[in-house]
């Protein structure tokens, strides 16, 4: 593992350049990189407001990622040791169910504790 390639964050360090070209944002977030809702800015801060904006071509793709994204995972599979680490948006539940239904065929038994969590069940 490339310990020094570790230190990098691929999708942190797009947004920041995205942050510091200081587009104007027209689309969702309805919060507008915090312009319109000065509360919001108050609670989470300037940075965070500041980061938080919708997907689009310089920060790549969840979906399908091709630059930032493709790069974070890479390195969060050599961190791991896996061939393959996937980001997943829509909590746990969305992760154990991809996993189950990835890893498994239709028909397929798995062995599970008693106390799983009900995502692991409904896969």
């Amino acid at each position: 593992m490339n310990l020094e390639k570790q230190k990098s964050a691929p999708v942190y360090e797009a947004l920041e350049r995205f942050r510091r070209q200081r587009v104007v944002p027209f689309d969702v977030p309805g919060h507008k990189r915090g312009r319109g809702n000065p509360e919001l800015v108050k609670l989470l801060g300037e940075q965070c407001v500041g980061l938080d904006v919708n997907s689009m071509k310089p920060l790549d793709n969840l979906c399908h990622p091709v630059s930032v994204i493709m790069e974070a995972e890479q390195l969060a599979a050599e961190a791991f040791g896996a061939a393959h680490a996937y980001f997943m948006v829509g909590g746990t539940t969305s992760a154990v169910q991809s996993m189950v239904l990835t890893a498994c065929k239709l028909g397929d038994k798995i062995i599970m504790p008693r106390n799983v969590h009900r995502s692991a069940i409904n896969a």
